[in-house]
């Protein structure tokens, strides 16, 4: 055992340590450490010290040395350094670069990047934990149109939409609504990662290699709803639309007033072509508000499968993705249509 370590403090710097052990804002290591010096000069052991305040003898002796060795200014307490900072300042700006680009990210997704850029693998727990600080936040996309409807517009629809609801609740007809949608075989997540009071829209645009589209359109006749819908690889052109409407005119029991959104492929001279024939089997196009797609129930349809019924966000091949949006869509009730 070791000679007994004595502590001497002038009468200056007994009452400043007094001090620091009763002040409430000093660490509480600082407040004990000032403690044991007061009680060594005291002509406390430092066994005695331990056993006093529960502590390990080492650490009493450790303090006490501390003290020979640096007098009061080594007395506080001091972070002990950690282990090198990862997500540095360059770190933190390539991610706000990537954040601002005009698609949506994933935690995953921003792993890959990180990792491919600095070579730095980082967890999602501290991905999540910067991005945080950094002022984002994880929630949910939506579409937002490029304009607004004009009021007289939105009074027309719904006119004609309630005339058509009333003749269902009657049994004389169904009113129906058509949307299309387009699936890549990466899909956009339905939440992202946002700065924090930023609402962020789904981009439009996501390549058109590998990409599937469907028309399908909701039915209701006063007792519930149906859907029907119809897979495309490839781009949906009028002359889709026109073949789709085709068969949908075809199969009707009753008249279905159909509204459709302003899309080019929706109005042009083929489908206006083809409205008196498809209007004699009972099929009558209607036309939702421009910059309305809140409107078109069909939209819930597509949050539905794309937000929960394909948890898969990556496919191998287009026969894998056909499969996955048939397999949603039928479990939705839907009729598959063929074109």
């Amino acid at each position: 055992m070791g000679a007994p370590l004595r502590i001497h403090l002038t009468p200056e710097e007994d009452v400043a340590l007094l001090r620091v052990s009763q002040d409430p804002g000093a660490h509480p290591k600082t407040r004990r450490w000032a403690l044991i010096l007061r009680l060594a000069h005291q002509g406390w052991t430092a066994p005695r010290i331990a056993a006093f305040l529960g502590l390990d003898r080492s650490t009493v002796r450790l303090v006490l040395r501390r003290y020979l060795q640096a007098g009061l200014p080594g007395l506080p307490y001091r972070k002990p350094p950690g282990a090198p900072i990862k997500v540095t300042e360059e770190v933190k700006a390539f991610l706000r670069e990537k954040l601002v680009e005009d698609r949506l990210w994933t935690l995953a997704q921003l792993q890959e990047e990180v990792e491919a850029r600095f070579g730095l693998h980082l967890n999602l727990s501290t991905l999540s934990r910067h991005l945080r600080a950094m002022g984002y936040v994880w929630k949910r996309t939506r579409y937002v149109p490029a304009g607004k409807p004009e009021r007289a517009e939105v009074e027309r629809f719904r006119r004609e939409e309630e005339e058509a609801k009333k003749g269902a609740r009657e049994g004389k007809g169904a009113v129906g609504y058509l949307d299309e949608a387009g699936f890549s075989l990466t899909l956009p997540p339905g939440y992202t990662w946002s700065l924090r009071g930023k609402v962020l829209g789904v981009p439009r645009v996501w390549g058109s290699r590998g990409r599937l589209n469907v028309l399908a359109h909701l039915v209701w006749e006063g007792a519930g709803w149906k859907l029907h819908f119809a897979l495309v690889r490839g781009p949906v052109r009028m002359g889709e639309v026109v073949a789709y409407l085709g068969q949908v005119a075809k199969g009707l029991g009753k008249p279905l007033k159909l509204f459709l959104d302003n899309a080019a492929f929706h109005r042009g001279k083929e489908v206006r072509g083809r409205e008196g024939e498809w209007r004699a089997r009972g099929l009558h196009l209607g036309y939702l508000p421009r910059y309305s797609p809140h409107l078109n129930p069909m939209e819930t349809v597509w949050r539905r499968v794309k937000g929960s019924l394909m948890p898969r966000r990556h496919y191998p091949d287009l026969d894998a993705l056909e499969e996955a949006v048939r397999q949603a869509l039928k479990s939705l009730g839907g009729i598959e249509v063929r074109i």
